[in-house]
């Protein structure tokens, strides 16, 4: 084997559980690996006009480099990337977060505005250090984990 190159022969398959969300450039979907028994959000890479494919493809590709530099309590975090430059697709494969979107669950826990507005705050402050600017910005990615505590 050449030692200047690692080659992974195994390939591995997820099971869909149920699709998340669908945007302009792509579909949410959370899946399972049964290997490990955990779940993930696996986001692809396929926009709703075939014809921006080609086009926006090397826009996703900067968008993995930059969530791999990222790493806070208040983002999520992403654990592995497939790419198929050849194809104009690829996945991202993510921490999924068992809550609800920001607007529902400050609905349900108004007395916790506060405390949810210092977190988004926080994760948002970590994005300005890297020069990230979030492009999609709106209460259904912004995710609260009913688990975690609100610091």
């Amino acid at each position: 084997m050449d030692k200047s190159e690692i080659k992974f022969i195994k390939e591995k398959e997820y099971k869909v559980i149920r699709e998340l969300n669908r945007g302009g450039f792509g579909e949410a979907l959370l899946i399972e690996d049964e290997t490990i028994n955990e779940n993930f959000v696996c986001k692809k890479y396929s926009p709703y006009y075939a014809e921006d494919k080609e086009a926006y493809f090397k826009n996703f590709v900067q968008e993995i480099k930059l969530l791999h530099v990222l790493y806070h309590k208040n983002i999520v975090r992403v654990f592995n990337y497939y790419l198929y430059p050849e194809k104009h697709t690829g996945y991202i494969l993510m921490e999924y977060v068992d809550g609800t979107d920001i607007q529902e669950y400050l609905k349900v826990n108004p007395d916790k505005i506060n405390d949810v507005f210092i977190q988004t705050i926080q994760g948002f402050r970590h994005l300005e250090e890297f020069k990230i600017l979030h492009r999609d910005i709106r209460p259904q990615n912004i995710m609260v984990n009913e688990g975690a505590p609100l610091k």
